[in-house]
């Protein structure tokens, strides 16, 4: 697979339709950037709630749906569409841990080859392989479990957290000739080296932004023999904006901040019902404070303090005077300040829809940043795969990507 050219397509696709990936209609909905396709508007603004949900969760189905009123639509479905990993074995998870995690790491396990032959590309040796593993941002190793508990395999979990290592090595004390522990750990300081070498190979499921990015060049300077790991949250550790690891993207005009990165993880499958109101009452009084700051004045772009979700069951008049305080800003607060919780809500319905158009660059943002890492792990002298190691109803972070070390010639 030419993965440089893969890149440079998503790259030219993400520079020509900035406009559209970087407007947020929840907080400038005053104009927006698909007012002059009013085709395309009246299509997002017809959807009602379900056609609505289901396209905000799927990417495929909503780029699909988009083709007939946005051409660009048809070239990034072909962008974004790769290798989808087989149904995932379905195995109780232990007491103690939840349920849905351990279905993503049974699938991330079963994503990948147990025996050599059994990918694709018929050239990567065993995830085993008698070869010992590091777990990247172990937590309390929950993968490291799952690996001993199913292959036995020598394993360390590396984890900052004191709290999560002991947690984590309570858990493998419990296991009967265990062969895995987690170690205290900051993976960004030097004294992961002691852990890491040319005989270990590294796992990390859902390691955040600068973390796995850590990893490659970890990996790279200690000679890995393979690496394996599905990036998530690309906005987190990385100095305010996303950092290019190799060469032809750090050549790039396009860079990514977090704001743009966070589009990339916007979908919530995973959330609750419950989870979700709360997350939806509270950008509809955003939206109805936003409106009002623009009667006052004021930019609807204001930054404005975020809230705990708790915040959404309190009174809208008592929000608003909360996160007005916060900000510090002189706002008239009209006596009938409920109306624009009622505007506010009537605002999130229309955001929600042209806001799909942002939507459908998600994965193509996501996978920009993915392909970076293959491409500085080829410059490393690494063969990569790229692949979906479940489906997104799962996790959507679900991409996987697997390196091995070439041989020296």
């Amino acid at each position: 697979m030419n993965f440089e050219l893969w890149a440079q397509r998503l790259n030219t696709v993400l520079i020509q339709n900035q406009s559209l990936w970087r407007h947020n209609a929840y907080s400038n909905f005053t104009a927006s950037p698909i007012d002059d396709n009013a085709v395309l508007g009246d299509f997002l603004l017809a959807l009602n709630d379900d056609e609505f949900a289901q396209l905000q969760r799927n990417d495929q189905q909503l780029l699909t749906r988009l083709i007939p009123y946005f051409p660009p639509a048809v070239e990034l479905l072909e962008l974004i569409t790769i290798t989808s990993a087989p149904a995932a074995s379905h195995r109780e998870p232990p007491v103690g841990i939840p349920g849905n995690k351990w279905q993503q790491i049974q699938a991330f396990i079963d994503a990948h080859p147990t025996k050599i032959g059994e990918t694709q590309a018929n050239q990567n040796p065993a995830l085993l392989n008698n070869t010992p593993a590091i777990e990247w941002c172990s937590g309390k190793g929950y993968l490291s479990e799952a690996l001993f508990s199913r292959y036995a395999l020598d394993s360390v979990g590396l984890e900052i957290d004191a709290s999560l290592v002991d947690s984590g090595n309570k858990r493998a004390g419990k296991s009967a000739g265990r062969t895995y522990q987690i170690v205290k750990c900051d993976v960004l300081s030097e004294g992961v080296f002691n852990f890491v070498n040319s005989s270990t190979q590294i796992l990390a499921l859902h390691a955040c932004g600068g973390l796995h990015q850590r990893l490659l060049s970890v990996s790279a300077t200690a000679h890995s023999p393979r690496i394996s790991f599905s990036p998530c949250c690309y906005h987190r550790f990385n100095h305010g904006e996303y950092q290019a690891l190799s060469s032809s993207m750090k050549a790039s005009a396009l860079s990514l901040s977090n704001s743009d990165l966070r589009t990339a993880v916007r979908q919530t499958c995973t959330a609750g019902a419950g989870e979700t109101a709360a997350r939806r009452r509270l950008q509809a009084r955003y939206i109805g404070l936003r409106i009002l700051l623009a009667e006052q004045g004021f930019a609807t772009d204001t930054a404005l303090p975020s809230s705990p979700q708790h915040w959404s069951k309190v009174r809208f008049r008592d929000w608003v005077n909360e996160i007005l305080s916060r900000k510090s800003i002189a706002v008239t607060i009209p006596t009938n300040i409920a109306q624009y919780e009622v505007a506010g809500a009537q605002g999130l319905r229309k955001a929600e829809r042209l806001d799909l158009i942002r939507m459908a660059f998600r994965r193509a943002i996501e996978l920009r940043c993915v392909l970076d890492s293959i491409l500085y792990l080829q410059e490393q002298h690494y063969d990569c795969t790229l692949s979906e190691f479940c489906p997104s109803s799962l996790t959507p972070r679900n991409l996987l990507v697997q390196a091995v070390k070439r041989a020296a010639i």
